[in-house]
């Protein structure tokens, strides 16, 4: 039915919804759920409000909301809306009907909604749109119904059908195969069948089956990477084709061999050359007619195959041991895995065996190990490869195989160890050792054999020059290696003899010495007894009995007071004893067992007890002070120990922690302190003790070491240290000072300290105990030598304006520092660059700036600033000057006259003679008065300058005054 005829329908399906919905009713009554509704729908394809048909409102009567839809068919699940009962009937693919449920619990109801749903078959499809290609096999035919409208889709419950006779056999349903049918032009038809009153539908399919394309068949080359490729350096792909359509193209990856896609020759040497074995493959590809059709391609495929060449190698073994082969082989021909391998094994008989085993190969080297049935023993067997495959990978293997093949002896040499008695020497025999030459050794050779115990223990001994005849050999182990029972294991190694890969090893039995009688005394009480227990347990004896005998001796006598003699086979007895009539006094219990069974491994046969008992025979309390003191100090670094407590006892004592305790004290066990000891006596006659116990309190007096924060104090020693002045921390009474770190002499606290030299302290109580340890002090007294100067008077010119700097200048030494100082208590150091007074006295110190230390006397110094050369310093004597008050050249004086000549005297005279003015150090410079009254007239004056220097004679000259 065509697209037309289907929009023809609508005014019928509109006037059918409207004017001729049935309804039926599936109950008497309706309640709050509706109640039952058949709908008849057709073209629903036509009605896009069918998209969200509403249930409820199909519902009849009058249903109330707040229920539950639901569907029994799962196809219709997700197709509806359970809370609102909105449909999609576009998804509802399946013509046909379809019921929806729906149920109110406010009242326990339920009513149906049932829609004979009409069907949709899709769109034409005639138009040449409908392709496939001829090497599908499952062709859906649905594929080709689509609609240009969304969410539109046929239904798929309809019936397809063949129109073309060719296609008829090879449509199944909806899967047509374009494979088997081949190209061609294919009519189809595609059936929705009638529903209720809605017509069936029907669509039309013309589908094109287009040929695919044709690569052949392709054919493999294996050729082994180590061959003579050259046969293969032109190699024509095309000849390794088979029925291939003859427009393809090749192509490859990674070799380089294609230049372009014309290109169909290739290097197979070249390849091997250039990237060793491996599978390389070039594919030839067919590209299609119509584009429904996928290219194609074929392989051929290069096999370069990987190829083993190396050697093997092997060692002699011992026949039971793992006969291991190794093989090293060229890791650049084969490469890393897993192989199924297969060897020969060609033994001097002559008839060769063969076996597979799987093999690890991995960066050359790999081994695998011979089966022993394969492999005769004492002769030489050779090993070669026949066989190798790739197994994990699975890869091919080229099948010339270029290994070296190995040859190896097994030997059948063996110990044997026969089951022993345990504490016994264990006989061992060797056979069947070989010599270097492979034959039946007949010389002495050197042993060394380890014997392993059941609980792990090993033992290794050596014996030189063991004789062997014919290859066999005996030594023994020493019994006192053979004190466990159980299995034991012997490995043997002998030397200069054919060399295997493993030891000479057996397991062997030692049987354990049976059991043994046992013998009980229980004595009721050792030191006041009056009954004895004598038991007796004993293993049963199959072929045997026991003679048990006990009796009862007086010690000072030997008399025999008691006697009795027992035999049996076995098992338990328990004999009892009356001794209470018997004497005050010592006596001692016997009791002996003589068999006579004839028990594997068994050694002792006679066994015997003995105790020791006396009749009131329980020692005094011993006698000593309750409350006893030690100084510690008075002991060696142990401290006293329980033989230091004084007491009297009159037997031996014994030494306890507490009144009850029952574990007896080393008598030199440490005393400590605030804590009671308990002594009571023991009689080692009859081993009695007593029953009461002296409680001594122990008190050790400990005075507790002093400390210090410095235990090498400083000191300078101008301070004039004693012990006394170090500092010391300490809660007893008193400090004492030793020489030693034990004895030694006692130093008075007014020891005066010496740099480098050990003191030790130690505290003391009052009652004169001193501490155990004493403290060590070694101070560092640091002195520092006073100055030394070259000259305690210093002269020099105080035109350079000398500074306290320049004194250090006279010291004969500058290993310290210099301070100097105006007095001898003065406590503040004069300035370095302060400047030098004349006549002034210096004192100066040496100080040790890293110390802090200072000489403990101040050397003194005078100075004079007037030793100055006057031609050093351009000295004259002016010639004139001019008092007229402008502050220049206002009065007459001699520079530097009082740094060079402190000394001078300046006399100046009118040409009468008279004086005028007298000047010195204090008053140098004449102002043009006379005597500092009337002012001196203008005109020539007279000078006389008395230096009052050695060397330096009187001067006169005049000068003038020009006011």
């Amino acid at each position: 039915m065509t697209n037309q005829n289907k929009m023809d329908r609508i005014p019928f399906f509109l006037l059918f919804i409207i004017f001729f919905g049935v309804h039926y009713f599936s109950q008497a009554q309706t309640g709050c759920a509706g109640s039952d509704a058949l709908l008849t729908i057709c073209n629903k394809d036509q009605d896009l409000s069918l998209q969200n048909f509403d249930l409820f409102d199909a519902l009849n009567d009058t249903p109330l909301t707040g229920g539950i839809w639901s569907t029994s068919n799962p196809a219709n699940f997700y197709a509806f809306d359970r809370t609102t009962g909105i449909v999609n009937l576009w998804k509802i693919l399946n013509s046909g009907t379809h019921t929806f449920t729906y149920t109110n619990d406010a009242c326990g109801e339920s009513a149906n909604v049932t829609i004979n749903l009409g069907g949709y078959s899709g769109e034409d499809n005639i138009d040449g749109s409908a392709n496939a290609c001829s090497n599908e096999i499952e062709v859906n035919m649905h594929r080709f119904l689509g609609s240009e409208v969304a969410d539109k889709i046929q239904d798929f419950n309809g019936l397809w059908e063949a129109v073309t006779p060719e296609a008829v056999n090879f449509l199944e349903r909806n899967i047509f195969n374009a494979f088997g049918a081949g190209p061609g032009v294919y009519e189809f038809t595609y059936t929705v069948a009638a529903v209720a009153t809605c017509p069936s539908e029907q669509s039309t399919v013309i589908l094109e089956v287009h040929p695919s394309p044709n690569p052949g068949t392709g054919l493999a080359l294996a050729v082994c990477v180590t061959d003579d490729l050259s046969a293969y350096r032109n190699l024509n792909l095309n000849s390794y084709l088979a029925a291939e359509d003859a427009n393809g193209t090749w192509s490859e990856s990674g070799t380089g061999q294609l230049t372009d896609l014309s290109d169909n020759t290739i290097n197979v040497e070249e390849i091997r050359d250039n990237f060793g074995y491996g599978i390389y493959n070039f594919n030839y590809t067919v590209y299609p007619t119509h584009p429904v059709c996928d290219e194609q391609f074929s392989t051929v495929a290069i096999s370069i195959l990987p190829t083993l060449s190396g050697s093997l190698e092997s060692l002699n073994y011992c026949m039971g041991s793992p006969y291991t082969i190794d093989i090293t082989y060229d890791s650049t021909l084969l490469p890393n895995g897993r192989y199924q391998m297969g060897y020969l094994v060609d033994p001097a008989d002559g008839l060769v065996r063969a076996e597979d085993v799987i093999i690890t190969l991995t960066n050359g080297v790999g081994s695998f190990d011979v089966n022993p049935s394969l492999v005769s023993t004492n002769v030489y067997n050779t090993v070669s490869i026949s066989s190798i495959t790739g197994f994990l990978p699975l890869r091919s293997v080229c099948t010339t195989i270029d290994v070296s093949e190995t040859t190896f002896l097994v030997s059948n040499s063996q110990i044997q160890i026969a089951e022993a008695c345990q504490d016994t020497t264990i006989p061992v025999q060797i056979l069947n050792i070989l010599d270097t030459t492979a034959s039946l050794t007949n010389s002495p050779h050197t042993i060394t054999y380890t014997l392993t115990a059941p609980d792990g223990g090993t033992t290794t001994e050596t014996i030189e020059n063991l004789a062997f005849s014919a290859g066999a050999a005996t030594f023994e182990i020493a019994a006192e290696h053979a004190g466990q029972d159980g299995e034991h294991e012997v490995i043997v190694t002998i030397d200069n003899v054919l060399d295997v890969t493993c030891n000479l090893q057996t397991l062997f039995n030692v049987i354990a010495t049976p059991d043994a009688i046992t013998l009980t005394l229980q004595v009721d009480n050792s030191c006041n007894a009056t009954e004895i227990n004598v038991l007796v347990a004993a293993p049963i004896l199959p072929d045997g009995i026991y003679n048990v005998t006990y009796d009862v001796i007086e010690q000072n006598t030997g008399a025999v007071v008691i006697n009795n003699t027992i035999a049996f086979a076995g098992g338990t007895a328990d004999y009892q004893v009356d001794v209470a009539p018997l004497e005050q006094g010592n006596y001692t219990i016997s009791v002996r067992s003589i068999q006579n069974d004839t028990t594997p491994c068994r050694t002792i046969f006679e066994y015997e007890e003995t105790e020791n008992f006396a009749i009131k025979g329980i020692p005094d309390i011993p006698i000593g002070e309750s409350n006893q003191t030690f100084c510690l100090s008075e002991y060696d670094t142990n401290g006293p120990t329980l033989e230091d407590l004084a007491f009297t006892a009159s037997r031996d004592p014994l030494f306890y922690a507490t009144e009850t305790s029952t574990d007896i004290l080393s008598i030199s066990t440490p005393l400590a302190h605030n804590v009671a000891y308990f002594i009571s006596t023991i009689n080692n006659e009859n081993n009695c003790e007593g029953t009461q116990r002296l409680r001594v309190l122990v008190s050790l007096t400990a005075p507790i070491t002093p400390t210090t924060s410095n235990a090498t104090p400083f000191f300078c020693g101008g301070d004039a240290a004693t012990l006394a002045s170090v500092d010391i921390t300490f809660s007893e009474t008193t400090i004492v000072w030793f020489d030693a770190p034990v004895n030694g002499n006692l130093l008075p606290a007014t020891t005066l300290l010496e740099d480098g030299v050990s003191y030790y302290a130690a505290s003391e109580n009052s009652q004169g105990c001193r501490s155990s340890e004493r403290l060590l002090l070694t101070p560092t007294v640091f002195t520092v030598t006073p100055l030394t100067l070259a000259s305690t008077e210093f002269d020099i010119c105080g035109l350079d304006e000398p500074t306290i700097s320049d004194l250090n200048n006279l010291a004969a030494f500058e290993n310290y520092e210099i301070r100097w100082y105006d007095s001898l208590e003065s406590t503040s150091a004069i300035s370095e660059t302060a400047l030098l007074i004349p006549y002034t006295m210096y004192y100066a110190e040496n100080y040790n700036e890293d110390t802090g230390c200072i000489a403990p006397n101040r050397t003194a110094i005078t100075i004079d600033l007037s030793a100055c050369n006057p031609e050093d310093y351009d000295f004259f004597i002016p010639d004139g000057f001019s008092p007229n008050g402008d502050a220049r050249n206002d009065r007459y004086f001699i520079p530097n006259i009082e740094k060079i000549f402190p000394a001078f005297q300046l006399e100046i005279k009118n040409r009468y003679g008279r004086t005028l003015f007298m000047g010195n150090i204090q008053n140098p410079a004449w102002d043009g008065t006379i005597k500092g009254n009337s002012i001196a007239p203008n005109g020539v004056y007279f000078y006389i300058i008395h230096y009052n220097k050695e060397g330096f004679e009187p001067k006169q000259g005049r000068l003038y005054l020009n006011r």
